[in-house]
């Protein structure tokens, strides 16, 4: 089969390495011009280290984790990223792409513009590109996913907003040095920096309460004055980190908002990571759920024979995986507000939770019969 991939984030590569993996083609179609830099920290553990495993791409993520006891977003408010390895959403996204560029087809700087579904067929036109004719689509654009508006219906039906919005930049190696771990907190407030594990590189997360905004997606010099009114005023980490957005080449504002939706396909086209269930960013498993996600998906493709089955059981697979982990997202919501100590707020979120989704051996003898030491199944 052929299959239309859009979005080129960590659920849409991954994706496209699995249905490749499978002998399926897919094609992969990306708005930006390249694979998207910035974005915080990704916390993975179990079943999401064991898909890197299968990939033969753990070893590489470990090598580009962040330091030892940098976890977790320690901003004394909010903490997402517990896990067993804390990986940058932009790293990672970028080892996925090194593993399939060389087998998959990328189309940069494009997106779709509508789908017509037949009984054999999804017809899709594109912003730029020539009109082509799929057997699949997966939709994998995100929170704002146009995929989904185009099959399911208004962006307003299934997005559901948190109140908080968070800005992410990177900052010299040296701020994040003097202060990685330094938290900055005020009623509706918080800040962070986040190092890489050599220390040359780091991230800073600015994070304020607000209702919906109206706001271009696309206007890096807006989002820059909205978090700079929203932050005047305070104290010195803040300002310097105000100094470092300002211009900052890979800034990423977002609103924390989750995606709820009683299906994830319809007819021929299928979601996955935030276009169809994001937990929000406080969460710290969107990363875990993409790659988790596009596994189950193309593994279901592989041996369903019927892509209605195939959508049908990997919804079965996530469903109660996903259900746990919004409501982990909602609860590191619920901290920020209540302003929970960051210890306490830690001690839960890394407390022992059941997953509810098993990795299945989708070709007989591809992964191994167990699980690599200390990475099984939890």
């Amino acid at each position: 089969m052929d299959v239309l991939v859009c979005g080129a984030g960590v659920a849409g590569i991954a994706l496209a390495y699995w249905l490749r993996h499978h002998g399926f083609t897919p094609t992969v179609v990306e708005r930006a011009p390249r694979v998207r830099a910035g974005g915080y920290a990704a916390g993975l553990r179990g079943e999401a280290l064991d898909v890197l495993d299968r990939m033969a791409l753990l070893e590489q993520a470990e090598a580009l984790g962040l330091r030892p006891g940098d976890t977790a977003m320690r901003d004394e408010s909010v903490l997402i990223c517990a896990g067993d390895l804390e990986i940058l959403r932009d790293d990672l996204a970028g080892l996925l792409y090194e593993a399939t560029r060389r087998e998959v087809e990328y189309v940069f700087g494009d997106s779709i513009a509508t789908l017509e579904q037949s009984a054999d067929d999804v017809r899709v036109t594109f912003d730029r590109g020539r009109p082509r004719r799929f057997d699949l689509v997966a939709g994998a654009d995100g929170l704002h996913s146009r995929t989904r508006s185009l099959a399911f219906g208004p962006h307003e039906r299934f997005v559901r907003h948190l109140g908080l919005y968070t800005a992410v930049f990177s900052v010299p190696g040296r701020l994040g040095a003097e202060d990685d771990g330094r938290g900055y907190r005020v009623p509706g407030k918080a800040a962070a920096v986040l190092s890489t594990r050599d220390g040359t590189r780091a991230r800073a997360a600015l994070r304020f309460a607000s209702g919906p905004l109206a706001y271009d997606r696309d206007d890096a010099g807006q989002h820059e004055r909205i978090v700079a009114e929203r932050f005047a005023g305070e104290g010195r980490l803040i300002r310097l980190l105000l100094e470092q957005m300002r211009g900052a080449e890979d800034l990423f504002f977002e609103a924390n908002a989750q995606v709820e939706m009683d299906r994830w396909f319809s007819g021929r086209v299928v979601l996955l990571g935030d276009a169809a269930y994001c937990a929000a960013t406080v969460s710290g498993r969107g990363a875990s759920q993409a790659l988790i996600g596009a596994y189950i998906l193309a593994g279901e493709l592989a041996v369903g024979g019927d892509h209605a089955r195939a959508f049908a059981s990997y919804e079965r697979e996530m469903r109660g995986f996903v259900a746990e982990h919004q409501h982990l997202g909602r609860e590191a919501t619920d901290r920020f507000f209540l302003g929970t100590p960051s210890q306490e707020g830690f001690d839960r979120t890394t407390a022992v939770r059941p997953h509810l989704v098993r990795l299945k051996d989708y070709v007989p003898g591809f992964a191994a019969e167990q699980p690599s030491p200390g990475r099984a199944a939890r």
